[in-house]
């Protein structure tokens, strides 16, 4: 059944809207009143009904609600109480081919969406129960593996979060090879410890398959046949959504002309890039007008003030942090490959 008429609702329950699901995971839950709830919340979920967003852009995220408590869903949602194997359907709404579907059933400008009754119309290819269940059990068990590889990345970062602000901070300090205590750290000015310079390109000045690496303002590279620097450097998003973020990159490249390069450095670079990834981000917001996009003037980067222990510590730091990445880089991999797996899966069995 689609949206099956809800009893009463309790006087006070769990609100799941449309920014509370995301890929499949249930992230935010709101204690509402009864009385101060929002028209929207209409869906009363029992246990074991599939919820599936039928609003752009969120339409490749749906729940499949298993938990006990009073929820409310919002109208955004389609509520699906399945007859069958509600895992299976869950499974089912995920495939490209539903999606694109479901897409093409949508109507509207702004936000298009799908209605019950299209929804209703998509038909699906369904193998008897028990294969249901055995094919729901067998996703189910590769969507706990991918669950679990996502809660160790994000520990993982919330780990070194946690280290670098006790790092920087100095509340933990690193001895040297033979036991002794190194330095006291030193204040000094990013503009003292390397040159900066900025690119001179126009952003679409890329070329498919080329060369080189072309650095733009996104957080990935693109390609090109020249290059302007043959460098160690460290490589800042100058403005827009990605502002301020670094890429590290030694070799030939080119950059877009919002783009700063900083090279020629006289202490660890690695180390100064920890630095600023903790850093550069609060000292962009603080400097930030209210409704303006942020930016970086070469001003943010050359008065930038930096706490700097000896090389030897720099190095020391720069290694055991650089140790944490690597693990978390590999999860990374990890999840990328079994979510690959997974889609390649649901293709396959929901053809």
């Amino acid at each position: 059944k689609i949206n099956p008429r809800s009893g009463e609702l309790p006087d006070e329950f769990i609100y799941i809207d449309l920014e509370s699901v995301k890929k499949g995971y249930l992230i935010k839950e709101t204690q509402i009143n009864k009385i101060g709830a929002p028209s929207r919340a209409q869906r009363l979920l029992n246990k074991n009904d599939v919820i599936f967003q039928t609003v752009r852009p969120y339409q490749k995220n749906n729940y499949f609600f298993n938990l006990d408590g009073d929820y409310v869903a919002s109208t955004g949602y389609a509520q699906l109480r399945v007859l069958n194997s509600p895992e299976f359907l869950y499974q089912a709404l995920h495939t490209d081919r539903f999606v694109y579907d479901v897409m093409a059933r949508s109507t509207g400008t702004s936000y298009p969406a799908i209605n019950s009754t299209d929804l209703s119309k998509i038909k699906l290819n369904l193998p008897t129960k028990p294969e249901q269940t055995k094919i729901a059990a067998f996703l189910t068990a590769v969507d706990n593996k991918i669950e679990l590889l996502h809660q160790k990345q994000e520990l993982l970062g919330e780990y070194k979060k946690g280290l670098m602000q006790q790092i920087f901070s100095q509340a933990i300090r690193f001895k040297a090879d033979d036991g002794s205590d190194f330095p006291d750290w030193e204040e000094k000015k990013l503009g003292s410890l390397c040159e900066i310079t900025t690119g001179k390109l126009d952003a679409n000045a890329m070329v498919k398959d080329g060369q080189y690496r072309f650095y733009t303002c996104a957080k990935e590279y693109y390609k090109i046949d020249d290059y302007a620097f043959d460098t160690d450097a460290l490589i800042v998003s100058g403005n827009g959504a990605n502002v301020g973020y670094i890429h590290h990159y030694q070799g030939k490249f080119n950059a877009y002309q919002r783009t700063y390069v900083l090279d020629s450095f006289t202490d660890n670079i690695v180390f100064v890039k920890f630095v600023l990834d903790g850093y550069l981000h609060k000292r962009i917001m603080k400097e930030k007008n209210e409704g303006n996009t942020p930016y970086i003037v070469m001003g943010t980067l050359t008065d930038m003030k930096i706490n700097l222990p000896s090389f030897s510590e720099q190095t020391k730091i720069s290694n055991f942090l650089s140790s944490i990445d690597s693990k978390i880089e590999q999860v990374s991999k990890q999840l990328d490959e079994s979510k690959q797996f997974k889609k390649a899966l649901l293709q396959q069995m929901f053809v």
